[in-house]
């Protein structure tokens, strides 16, 4: 949807626990998407101040936007005040930070009211009023929670793939794919050991499809989430709206889980900045 009547630019951003989809809109309303790493609050100190601050030196253009900008980690008004000052010492004048659970909500059901839950590197559920979020449930980070989550599947078949669980031509394809258990402890105990641990969902969806227990391992992972996340907001017969590129890569064994449950997939986003850049525009305009 393009918008020829723009009197000025939007920057939209979606920020998760792995990379960050931009949306700019310039002033004839034309849209220009491009990817940059995360902009969660553990990558931020000096280097990642300096990476940014030549990145946008080379985009003056889109400093003169309107930002709405949508943060993991951006529920805390901490988090909220220091991703302010970092925009505004990038030459920013006009910015506004919500967290990426509020951009997941405004995504979905734009002023609706409903449940929505975040299933990508990390996860998170929440009822939202068509204004606000009146309830969060987990989003407590991979050390205390995110099951339902990439990284959490990461860990459980890691965890059952070391643990010799695994029947012998399934632990064969996994070590075919993952390297020898020397390479997998190297990596996941190493500097980037959470970026690899939310990576094996990715790594190993080749060998999923027929693979019934790779499926149920998908399918217990969504079971921690409802049962740890949903028990007390999400009753029978209700409607989920899911953003996150895991629940949307395994959308299928989501929905049997959400069924075996009594529940219901309303809608699933990969990616909601599409989405936000249009809730976005309808307000600012």
């Amino acid at each position: 949807m393009y918008f020829s009547t723009m009197k000025k630019a939007l920057l939209v951003a979606d920020s998760g626990g792995t990379q960050t989809d931009w949306c700019y809109v310039d002033s004839l309303g034309d849209r220009h998407f491009f990817t940059t790493s995360s902009f969660h609050p553990s990558n931020w100190n000096e280097d990642f101040f300096k990476e940014f601050a030549a990145f946008w030196d080379l985009k003056p253009e889109m400093k003169k936007a309107e930002v709405h900008f949508y943060g993991a980690g951006c529920l805390q008004e901490t988090n909220k005040k220091r991703i302010g000052t970092y925009f505004s010492e990038w030459g920013f004048t006009n910015y506004h930070i919500f967290s990426d659970v509020e951009g997941a909500c405004r995504a979905l059901l734009g002023n609706e009211a409903g449940v929505v839950a975040i299933l990508g590197t990390g996860s998170v559920a929440c009822e939202f009023d068509g204004e606000k979020i009146t309830s969060i449930h987990g989003g407590l980070g991979y050390l205390l929670g995110d099951e339902g989550s990439g990284y959490y599947f990461g860990k459980m078949l890691l965890s059952s793939l070391l643990n010799n669980q695994f029947d012998a031509e399934l632990s064969v394809k996994l070590y075919g794919l993952l390297g020898d258990k020397g390479e997998i402890l190297k990596q996941v105990y190493g500097n980037e050991g959470k970026k690899y641990i939310s990576s094996i969902p990715k790594l190993t969806n080749s060998l999923k499809q027929g693979n019934e227990v790779l499926q149920n391992l998908h399918k217990n992972n969504f079971e921690l989430f409802l049962n740890n996340c949903f028990s007390d907001v999400c009753v029978d017969g209700v409607s989920l709206g899911v953003v996150g590129s895991y629940g949307y890569h395994n959308v299928v064994e989501l929905t049997e889980t959400l069924h075996k449950n009594n529940k219901e997939l309303k809608i699933v986003l990969q990616y909601p900045i599409n989405s936000l850049t249009d809730y976005t525009q309808k307000q600012t305009f």
